[in-house]
């Protein structure tokens, strides 16, 4: 297996990340021992969200290095949907007097969370803006990077750096990330030499699911806030990434092989290539629902019911989302994003 037979399965990681954060957001009824612990950790779907955008935008810059046209066709693919949701997320955060004008426009911007997270949207969308501008100055040092060593190393000071911002809990959670994104380029630039991924690779990033995954967990149980300050309720599953990846890609080659499997892995692959629509449709929802009908207005509201009425907006929701892109984006039809 080469690390640029990874490309091909990326959507299906997207399918099962956005599923995961799905999990998370609106597992509240989850009462079975390892799906609730599953569901726990469920917004670490968020960060192979960030590793498979890494590993794409790697292959993008390198079809074409003209900084302009990559910008421009990273904007047109996330920025038109996001702005359709704000249209309905500025007014209802008005309505409840959660909003100013100023973080508005930081808002329809995607600035507002380096500014004051209270009145954000999410912290997704801006970490992934931060990732875009960021990516051509990390390929073009990948691409000089002679020894692999250096490549560990930047990915370390990444990491570092973004401790710079430990003392404001909800900024570390989405700076943190961008180690993930990092890494997600390493692997996509390994998959452009068309380097193999030895049995020994593979075996040994398949063994460090479980110790990034137990970390995570086991600080989520037992350091509370302080995990979100120090990072430990995400940053040690970024060992476990490559692994689920390659595991995940490894299931999809099996799967493909027979009609059954093929099919399962067409429909994760569908919510993969649509995650983003699902994700902004359904942290919209999670946003009224949770944060305001259960948390603000009355807790009854929390039933097994209720959530599943949240989950069916949400997928209606992601619909719409899908066709206001589709025509919003009917210039640049004949562009292909990665």
């Amino acid at each position: 297996m080469k690390y640029a037979n990874l490309f091909k399965y990326r959507s299906i990681w997207m399918g099962i990340a956005i599923i995961w954060v799905f999990l998370f957001h609106m597992g509240e009824f989850i009462d079975v021992p390892f799906l609730k612990q599953l569901k726990d950790i469920g917004y670490l779907g968020c960060d192979i969200f960030l590793f498979a955008s890494g590993l794409g935008i790697y292959y993008s810059l390198d079809k074409n290095d003209n900084v302009y046209e990559y910008i421009r066709k990273r904007i047109t693919r996330l920025m038109p949907m996001f702005w359709v949701v704000l249209l309905g997320f500025i007014p209802f955060k008005f309505y409840i007097g959660q909003m100013t004008w100023q973080a508005a426009i930081g808002n329809v911007f995607g600035i507002q969370f380096f500014i004051d997270y209270t009145y954000d949207f999410n912290w997704y969308i801006p970490i992934t803006l931060l990732c875009y501008v960021l990516a051509p100055f990390l390929k073009k040092q990948l691409d000089n990077f002679k020894s692999p060593v250096w490549k560990i190393i930047t990915l370390f000071v990444i990491i570092g750096v973004t401790y710079a911002f430990s003392s404001q809990g909800y900024m570390m959670l989405g700076m943190c990330r961008i180690g993930a994104f990092y890494l997600g380029m390493i692997f996509g630039q390994l998959g452009i030499q068309d380097k193999e991924i030895s049995v020994a690779a593979r075996v040994i990033w398949i063994l460090l699911i479980p110790v990034g995954m137990f970390v995570t967990w086991y600080s989520l149980m037992n350091f509370g806030f302080d995990g979100w300050n120090w990072a430990t309720n995400w940053l040690p599953f970024i060992i476990s990434i490559p692994g689920i990846c390659i595991a995940l890609s490894l299931i999809a080659m099996v799967f493909e092989k027979a009609a059954v499997g093929d099919d399962i892995n067409k429909v994760i692959g569908f919510f993969g290539k649509h995650s983003l629509e699902i994700y902004l449709a359904h942290a919209t929802v999670v946003m009224i629902f949770r944060d305001y009908m259960i948390k603000m207005v009355d807790s009854a509201y929390n039933t097994t019911t209720n959530w599943l009425i949240a989950i069916g907006i949400s997928i209606v929701g992601a619909f719409v989302l899908y066709w206001i892109d589709r025509l919003i984006r009917l210039p640049f039809k004949k562009e292909k994003v990665n």
